[in-house]
């Protein structure tokens, strides 16, 4: 059972690496609506839910919802993601709200882990350092 449940789990960082490629792609081509669709899109893929009722409520229920904690990495480097759109977009409080939204989802993959993820820890000074 351990062996399907991880190669789900692969599966689906390989899925998010290649959406978060075509996001970072129609960014960078000033494509910012086509990537905030690809954002949705991938929300939906990825967890099979909206991508606003992620992003609306607090990190500890989203974090029950998704229950896996690479699942909710996931979503909190989606949540980066957008970060980045609303920034070229020069929407400062969205911005801050995003990464408020990451740190705190990143923050619940640390909590429910038995030993800290680097890839976390780094995500979450990524995050800290961009609030300030």
């Amino acid at each position: 059972m351990a062996g399907i449940r991880e190669d789900y789990i692969e599966r689906m960082i390989e899925r998010l690496v290649a959406a978060l490629a075509a996001i970072l792609k129609a960014g960078k081509g000033q494509k910012t609506e086509e990537a905030l669709d690809l954002i949705h899109q991938t929300s939906l893929s990825l967890f099979g839910m909206e991508y606003r009722m992620l992003i609306t409520i607090d990190a500890g229920s989203v974090a029950e919802l998704l229950g896996h904690p690479e699942k909710i990495k996931a979503l909190a480097k989606l949540v980066s993601a957008e970060a980045d759109l609303l920034q070229q977009r020069g929407d400062a409080v969205g911005v801050s709200h995003r990464l408020g939204h990451a740190l705190a989802l990143l923050q619940e993959v640390q909590r429910r882990r038995s030993t800290p993820d680097p890839e976390a820890e780094t995500l979450i000074q990524s995050v800290r350092d961009r609030l300030e």
